[in-house]
């Protein structure tokens, strides 16, 4: 049955996302429709239809933390903490090239079934276009250390080998850069300032780590005194 949208309405929809107008002249206010749908399931949780990872507003506007603070515990212990592995398929443009979109996208969705396979009861989120970060929160009881970007490498090589044509010679075959991190909270006031703060601290590693000027795990230790003692303020 229709729904009719008053065309002040229909107006601000597509104001939200001006580029349908060019994409899709016929119908801008379904492109529209259809967008803040698409925004509002990523923020909700919704795996990222092409590779099945999570995606970045989940982290930064969702709930993807909040069952992962404790307060009886991060607020009183040795704060709040969670590790990282971010794999980053190296050249990814010219695999594409090589191979295919088709091969391409079969190659990003590989990455992270094999990160989720390394890494169970990791949140694998897709931070880029062809990276992504295994975020081992405190419920899946898995700590990162400086030995698991070799092993790491090695395996998401062995698990999206399959996607690749027969016969690829080992020079063509894809390489990921691998950053490690691992970032402790003290006295965050609440699970949601927790998201924002990850978000910035993985495009933090990963850009050190691409540049050169980082090496093995990184640790980033943020104070955030929550908890102010002293008598309540106005």
């Amino acid at each position: 049955m229709p729904y009719p949208l008053d065309d002040a309405t229909a107006t601000a929809l597509v104001s939200l996302f001006p580029w349908v107008m060019t994409r899709s002249p016929q119908a801008p206010v379904q492109a529209a429709v259809e967008a803040l749908l698409q925004a509002e399931q990523a923020r909700r949780g919704h795996p990222d239809a092409k590779t099945g990872a999570l995606q970045v507003p989940a982290l930064t506007q969702g709930t993807l933390l909040k069952e992962e603070y404790d307060l009886s515990t991060h607020a009183h212990h040795d704060g709040w903490r969670v590790g990282a592995v971010i794999a980053d398929v190296k050249g990814m443009i010219n695999l594409n090239a090589r191979f295919g979109f088709a091969t391409g996208d079969a190659l990003l969705r590989a990455t992270v079934e094999s990160l989720s396979a390394q890494y169970p009861g990791a949140k694998v989120v897709r931070l880029h276009g062809d990276a992504f970060a295994a975020l081992l929160v405190p419920t899946s009881q898995l700590t990162v250390d400086a030995s698991l970007a070799g092993p790491t490498h090695e395996r998401l090589a062995r698990d999206t080998r399959r996607v690749l044509p027969e016969g690829t010679p080992d020079e063509d075959a894809p390489s990921w850069t691998v950053s490690l991190l691992e970032v402790t909270v003290d006295a965050p006031s609440h699970w949601q300032v927790l998201g924002p703060l990850v978000w910035a601290e993985l495009e933090r590693a990963h850009v050190m780590q691409r540049s050169g000027r980082a090496q093995g795990l990184q640790r980033r230790r943020l104070r955030l005194d929550g908890f102010v003692p002293g008598p309540a303020t106005l």
